[in-house]
């Protein structure tokens, strides 16, 4: 299909019009899935009403033909029409064939149609301008594909989901009484033949959530921005927040029954994009947003982590609806680019979005990627091998490393150097790193496993070799090795108030998820537990939802990560990947210190960003006190 580029300005796009079934009369089964299309170009501004299509590809294959009559725009010399056979996906011909209207047409925008995926001038300029399209449609519609839910089960999920409450706000989709549906609708520990039923629906409900639709990195910015957003699965249609209310509710009941390591919630991809599109979504609806937090880097973060592109360049492209600034905004979509200059033009303007080192957190490298990058900027492709520190979201922590000081531009920065300025100072290098398995890279282990901690302990001791240690002052070594090895609540504002990193208590709370309400007593949670239908006590949901995101994130900062001493005997926690005698430094525009490694006198390569124990918000410490005007400049390489 080789229509007429559209016009870029103003904007204008293409419209699919899915012509209807049943005027053509047709009477075999072959007739009855042939689709007839017009292709029309509209101004984007003034566009008609028309619906967009969230979908993926599916296979690549394109081997199902549809009929696309082409319109040219009124005004031309010598207006013309013509008939051309497309081939398209499998997939995306079940999606027009559910999509079809049976007496009026249809007019829908879909990306593997409206966008000639041969012209590359077209694409780059339809690509930035898709985030305003899918705003502007009356409604998105996600297409997950051919149904195998059974009938009687989509009429329970149907019937379950018209009577629940689902309040509309984060976090608190969950009353008692919606309890209570979920649990009758999936055999909560009911008599054997209902428990059957149940079990049957938690199966479908995890091969939903493990569809290629929620991995599928355009799919973020199609469905967070949309105006309001239906979901197809076969027959089974739902408006968009029930469905994502309705998956994350069954996912939390499911967890509570089966426990974590067979839950619906660990077993399956989707779950964590699902739960990153709720909470994007509510923010872009409700104009919410954090001073400290980039929503730029933390949404490329969920890309890296969570999210697949075919084309690597979309993992930056697939998101350009978040740019936080100007600069972020002004990345155009170029297909002819190579994939390193794509993402390190990406971390150049973040960097210069308000001056700040923040990108920084998603350049740790697992050595595994084939891009050939500078070491400051992250590969967006790879998901990274090891929590950043700012693990609510990227950019939003209460660290102050560097006093908030922001990034100097020291030279005409550009992206196609490969090279990055960075100031500041180094505050010491790496002594001595833990030994393997200490902390365990299974997440909980070590805070499960009161000898991991005795371990840890035992090492500390040796290398600093403390002088008759008295039993206040081991306590008091227990807390600061607990406190870094928890990265301070990794800088969060929800982190418990009254835990204070003693160890015993820590650790009892760490080991022991039932004794939240003993703690709640102790004043560790305001939420006070409300009671369920039946008089059971039951604690209310954000407070159960907040302490185990809190204990699961800050639990997992561990993960690949070493415990270190300083040459000043500082306690740390960084990248496995550092090596003894690494720079440890702080950066005007980071918020927790850096590593560094030295290439030559001049040029250094970026390592990871770390936790040092009381450097974090900007102390000063005898011998070595910092200021602005005496820091060093490090090239970056």
């Amino acid at each position: 299909m080789d229509g007429d580029r559209p016009l870029q300005d103003p904007p204008t796009f293409k419209l699919l019009n899915i012509l209807p079934s049943a005027p053509l009369k047709k009477e075999t089964s072959a007739e009855a899935n042939a689709i007839d299309c017009e292709l029309l170009v509209q101004p984007l501004a003034d566009a008609p009403e028309y619906e967009a299509l969230s979908y993926t590809w599916g296979s690549t294959t394109q081997d199902w033909p549809i009929r696309i009559h082409t319109k040219q725009p009124v005004g031309l010399s010598s207006p013309t029409s013509r008939t051309d056979i497309v081939l398209v996906t499998k997939h995306l011909h079940a999606a027009i064939l559910r999509l079809r209207q049976p007496i009026v047409a249809l007019l829908v925008w879909i990306d593997q149609l409206c966008i000639d995926q041969n012209d590359i001038a077209e694409r780059n300029a339809q690509v930035r301008l898709m985030a305003e399209i899918y705003r502007r449609a009356k409604r998105t519609v996600v297409w997950l594909g051919e149904g195998t839910i059974l009938t009687e089960d989509e009429e329970a999920i149907k019937n379950a989901a018209n009577r629940m409450s689902f309040r509309p706000v984060v976090h608190e989709y969950s009353v008692v009484e919606d309890q209570v549906i979920l649990k009758e609708l999936i055999g909560f520990r009911a008599a054997s033949e209902v428990l059957y039923v149940g079990n049957r629906r938690r199966q479908a409900f995890a091969e939903l959530l493990n569809r290629p639709w929620f991995t599928r990195a355009w799919v973020f910015q199609e469905v967070v921005v949309a105006k309001r957003g239906v979901v197809l699965c076969g027959t089974l249609e739902l408006d968009l927040e029930v469905f994502i209310n309705l998956l994350d509710g069954i996912c939390e009941i499911d967890l509570q029954d089966v426990g974590e390591e067979k839950s619906i919630m660990h077993a399956s991809k989707g779950y964590k994009p699902m739960f990153a599109i709720r909470e994007a979504r509510f923010e872009e609806r409700h104009g919410l947003s954090s001073p400290r937090k980039s929503k730029w880097l933390s949404t490329l973060w969920q890309g890296m982590g969570n999210l697949k592109a075919t084309d690597e360049r979309d993992k930056v492209y697939a998101f350009l609806a978040f740019a936080d600034s100007e600069q972020e905004a002004r990345i155009a979509p170029s297909y002819e680019k190579p994939v390193e200059s794509v993402y390190t033009d990406a971390a150049f303007r973040s960097i210069r979005k308000v001056g700040s080192l923040d990108v920084l957190e998603l350049a740790i490298k697992n050595g595994a990627s084939s891009i050939p990058l500078p070491s400051w900027t992250p590969d967006f492709s790879n998901p990274l091998p090891s929590l950043p520190f700012m693990t609510h979201n990227v950019g939003s922590t209460e660290f102050k490393a560097s006093r908030g000081l922001p990034y100097p531009f020291l030279t005409a920065l550009t992206p196609e150097s490969g090279k990055l300025d960075v100031s500041g100072h180094v505050i010491s290098t790496v002594k001595s790193m833990s030994p393997k398995g200490i902390p365990d890279y299974k997440p909980f282990t070590t805070l499960h496993d009161s000898t991991r901690l005795a371990d840890l302990t035992t090492w500390v001791s040796s290398q600093i070799q403390p002088v008759n240690q008295s039993q206040d002052s081991k306590r008091d070594l227990e807390t600061r090795i607990l406190r870094t090895l928890l990265a301070e609540g990794a800088g969060r504002d929800d982190t418990p108030a009254n835990l204070n990193y003693d160890a015993s208590l820590a650790l009892e709370v760490y080991q022991n998820e039932s004794m939240l309400l003993r703690y709640e007593a102790k004043g560790m949670f305001r939420d006070k537990p409300s009671r369920t239908l039946d008089g059971q006590v039951l604690w209310d949901q954000r407070a159960q939802n907040r302490y185990r995101r809190w204990m699961t994130t800050i639990s997992e900062i561990m993960d690949h990560k070493r415990f270190l001493l300083s040459e000043h005997n500082d306690f740390g926690l960084a990248y496995e990947a550092m090596r003894e005698g690494d720079l440890i430094c702080i950066l005007f525009g980071s918020k927790t210190p850096t590593i560094l490694r030295r290439v030559s006198d001049t040029c250094h390569r970026f390592i990871a960003q770390c936790y040092i124990d009381g450097w974090m918000r900007g102390e000063e410490h005898g011998g070595r006190e910092w200021t602005e005007a005496d820091a060093k400049t490090f090239v970056l390489i």
